[in-house]
């Protein structure tokens, strides 16, 4: 009798789990998810364009998903000298350039933990095929995207007691110079556009390395620098203040809004290593597609909202909230553009 009972109780689980009983389990588990605080991690510089998105949209938090959401930095600075492309090879996994030491330090975080990490093309579509020495400690597949958070077009800005207002002036000043050029890091997709369109012009360039795009205008704002590379807005005062001029944007076409009004895009000068930098939210390899979902709905309810949205009109940035898909398309777009200007 005993037995029976035993057989019994085993096909009786059996058909619930054949009935979807399973499928039932994993959708509880998910729907308590997260059972504690979200954290968004930016690899980036603390007040860098992605650093104020990411403390925006963390405001949201226990609206959408009952648990406040945890904006947080690691990165290292940078930028107190210039160095050689050979030496910043060999170290740039050891300085945190780009925010690898970033990205390697969330590997330490497993699969379905409340913990995230912004990307963006550079760690995974740029360095990856322009490093000829030491290999990253991390790759794209320790990963798992989950939505586009904000998309951005570069502009490339000088001294403007330099006079250089456009790539013509540019070309005529630098001509048997070596300018001195800011940039987010050298493992960035400005400084990939930035090293091919110098090599266009046929000029010299040496390159001052800073991890944050902010910190790169900011050195071009104290005269430290020549030129500097760097986001739309985090140009637009200095641009406003006369003290830094616009020369171009890395972009298809320029544009007709604001202080930039005017300015061409390295498209319009027939040139063509020029690609928007998106910036998006990552998981850890192997989190349930479920809890992937969950995350990718509540940030794009949260990037709905109006005043996220006047945020970003503000900040000069674009909503698309892009999805694993989209997002590794994107990526693949981006190292085809890098290969073919290698």
């Amino acid at each position: 009798m005993k037995k029976l009972c035993t057989i019994i109780l085993i096909t009786f689980i059996c058909s619930v789990l054949n009935a979807g009983g399973t499928k039932g389990i994993l959708k509880s588990w998910v729907d308590d998810w997260p059972i504690q605080p979200i954290t968004v991690i930016c690899p980036w510089a603390v007040g860098g364009v992605v650093d104020r998105v990411n403390r925006a949209l963390a405001a949201y938090g226990e609206e959408i998903f009952n648990q406040p959401i945890v904006a947080t930095n690691d990165f290292i600075r940078q930028g107190a000298i210039s160095v050689s492309d050979n030496f910043l090879q060999a170290v740039t996994p050891l300085l945190g350039d780009g925010g690898n030491v970033a990205f390697n330090n969330y590997l330490d975080t497993k699969a379905n933990e409340p913990v995230f990490i912004i990307g963006s093309e550079n760690a995974f579509a740029v360095t990856p095929n322009i490093r000829t020495s030491r290999p990253l400690p991390f790759a794209y597949n320790d990963f798992e995207p989950v939505i586009s958070l904000c998309s951005a077009v570069f502009v490339m800005t000088a001294n403007a007691r330099l006079n250089i207002v456009d790539l013509e002036s540019l070309r005529a000043y630098g001509k048997g110079k070596t300018l001195i050029v800011a940039v987010g890091g050298t493992s960035s997709i400005e400084y990939f556009m930035l090293k091919k369109l110098f090599e266009e012009l046929g000029l010299k360039l040496e390159v001052v390395a800073y991890n944050g795009a902010n910190l790169a205008v900011n050195a071009l704002m104290k005269g430290e620098v020549d030129l500097a590379v760097s986001h739309q807005s985090q140009a637009k005062h200095g641009v406003e203040t006369g003290i830094i001029s616009p020369v171009v944007l890395f972009d298809e076409k320029g544009s007709d809004e604001g202080v930039f009004a005017g300015v061409k895009g390295v498209g319009e000068y027939g040139y063509t290593a020029y690609c928007k930098n998106r910036s998006f939210l990552m998981a850890r390899k192997g989190t349930n597609a479920a809890v992937i979902q969950k995350v990718y709905e509540g940030y794009k309810k949260i990037l709905a909202q109006e005043d996220i949205q006047q945020l970003y009109k503000n900040m000069m940035i674009e909503i698309e909230p892009l999805d694993a898909i989209e997002i590794r398309n994107h990526l693949t777009e981006v190292q085809t553009m890098v290969k073919s200007h290698l």
